[in-house]
């Protein structure tokens, strides 16, 4: 009998083995192909999801002005504490201009502006922002300061752009900005807008020549495009969109449906509904690391 449960204990304890080695090993195998290592994962990864449909697709995500504004900002909305921030990136940021389309394009910069950068990130605006609002360090619970860390940590590029307008003058100057560090990419290239910024997503998405160096969209508080939906042909660009439950400026569910459109028909999209959130909640709370991974992952 004591044989046969020493048999039996060793069994066990070789297959325990063997699936530590093995998750070990895929962990170590998927954390490899990543192409944004970690920084500060604990403080801006998403809480466990209030729901979850489409095998993780669409998410329902927990958010606490109390927590996620109060107990995060020194000064609610206006000013992070120190602690979720650092000055790293900013001490190598710069104000650039290209001369394009007749105009002077100006826009912050930050990482490896040198070339055979691991990904390039293009934030844009929407009504009444700047190129100086992606590169704010103290607003939004600190999420644009992560975001440029983990671009100039992981030898990345991170731009936050000005432009003429919404129309396509503007989609115009990012296109020109997109023709000049596409080269200087050797991973994916993704635009990323906010509010009325996404018009010059949807605006980009829908120009085969910019498309074509275009490797992602993440859309935060936007809005859905029609057009894009009923194109027969265009390039597939893996989608995010993020948005609060209760924006009243854009209804989240015209978004949802889009990406339900999406979805149904195979095509690479993600829809992220934090619970309670507002317009700018999105730019706030969404986990750019997770967002941009996946994007690199769909490629």
């Amino acid at each position: 009998m004591n044989l046969k449960k020493a048999y039996w204990t060793n069994w066990i304890l070789v297959v325990l083995i063997a699936i530590l080695f093995f998750t070990q090993h895929q962990n170590a195998a998927m954390a490899a192909n990543e192409v944004l290592k970690p920084y500060k994962e604990r403080d801006f990864r998403y809480r466990k999801p209030i729901e979850s449909q489409d095998g993780g697709m669409f998410l329902r995500l927990p958010y606490d002005p109390l927590r996620d504004i109060n107990k995060r900002d020194e000064v609610p909305v206006r000013k992070v504490k120190s602690y979720y921030v650092s000055s790293k990136p900013k001490r190598h940021q710069k104000d650039l201009s290209l001369n394009a389309n007749g105009r002077n394009i100006t826009y912050f910069a930050v990482g490896q502006l040198k070339g055979n950068a691991a990904m390039t990130v293009i934030f844009l605006h929407g009504r009444d922002g700047s190129r100086h609002l992606g590169f704010d360090d103290d607003r939004f619970g600190g999420n644009f300061n992560r975001v440029k860390n983990l671009m100039f940590r992981n030898k990345g590029i991170y731009l936050s752009a000005d432009f003429a307008d919404f129309k396509n003058d503007g989609k115009n100057d990012i296109k020109a900005l997109v023709q000049k560090y596409r080269p200087l990419t050797k991973g994916p290239l993704v635009i990323a807008c906010g509010s009325m910024g996404t018009h010059l997503c949807w605006r980009l998405a829908k120009d085969p020549a910019a498309a074509a160096m275009i490797d992602g969209l993440i859309i935060m508080g936007g809005f859905p495009d029609q057009e894009y939906l009923e194109m027969k042909k265009h390039k597939i660009i893996p989608i995010v969109m993020a948005h609060g439950s209760i924006d009243y400026v854009y209804n989240w569910k015209t978004t949802y449906n889009m990406y339900k459109n999406l979805a149904l028909s195979g095509y690479p999209a993600r829809y992220l509904l934090f619970d309670g959130g507002k317009h700018g909640t999105p730019v706030r709370m969404t986990d750019w690391r997770n967002s941009l991974n996946w994007i690199a992952a769909n490629q």
